[in-house]
């Protein structure tokens, strides 16, 4: 485990964390002659849960959070980790009508934060990732999630065309999204239990997982540029898909 995956960073993060996931906490890192409200109330939460507080050279934080924003604020916390597949399996028994986000193959940590983002904001019951074929959860996805990571069911599967399948088999709609579709992705219905599958940066949804897709829907663009970047495309989706959900 790298030393990146057991950090976070980042005033608005490290505030995030600490009030949700104290226990997780092994340390906090302010660098010396930085003050503030906002890092006077991290000291002052880390107390609240005796947690070590420790003034360092901000040399030393650059040093640590590599070309990360740390804002003056680095948590050493736990490996982050995801739900175990037993423990999803027990919750579709709970949800209703689940919307569930599907990555396949993000590779990019801060696009794989930018995802979970919009999944939360989004209302999305759970976001699946195979655990061979992602960025690893780091302390990059977390800033770039804004504190998502901290709320969101994550959960990690070791075959993601196989879930989808067992998912298919449980009544779930599976959409996926793709540049090469005509069917526009307001056209259908998301009121159902349904599983949006978005692809990697570089070739999208692999061929299995495309194949497994009840729909493939697209966004259509109207500029020079011929898609969207796919964290910015998965909102997009997840938004109209709450929207009628909610109508």
């Amino acid at each position: 485990m790298s030393k990146e995956s057991n950090i976070v960073c980042g005033i608005h993060s490290a505030k995030s964390f600490l009030s949700t996931q104290p226990e997780k906490v092994r340390r906090v890192l302010i660098a010396e002659h930085y003050h503030g409200a906002k890092l006077h109330e991290i000291v002052t939460i880390a107390k609240e849960n005796h947690i070590q507080t420790k003034s360092v050279p901000r040399s030393y934080l650059d040093r640590l959070a590599a070309k990360v924003a740390h804002q003056g604020v680095v948590l050493e916390v736990q490996a982050f980790r995801a739900r175990a597949e037993a423990d999803f399996e027990d919750m579709l028994d709970l949800w209703k009508c689940p919307l569930i986000l599907a990555l396949d193959s993000i590779q990019d940590p801060r696009n794989l934060g930018a995802c979970l983002r919009s999944a939360e904001g989004a209302g999305v019951d759970a976001v699946i990732l195979g655990k061979n074929r992602s960025a690893p959860v780091t302390g990059v996805v977390h800033k770039t999630s804004a504190g998502a990571l901290d709320s969101i069911f994550l959960v990690e599967v070791s075959n993601l065309v196989r879930c989808l399948s067992n998912l298919k088999e449980r009544g779930c709609w599976i959409v996926g999204a793709s540049d090469h579709s005509d069917t526009h992705y307001t056209a259908i219905n998301y009121r159902d239990p349904t599983v949006l599958v978005v692809g990697g940066e570089a070739k999208g949804l692999r061929r299995l997982t495309s194949e497994i897709c009840d729909q493939i829907v697209s966004i259509p663009m109207y500029g020079a540029v011929p898609s969207l970047n796919v964290a910015v495309a998965t909102g997009v989706i997840l938004f109209e898909a709450t929207r009628q959900r909610t109508v």
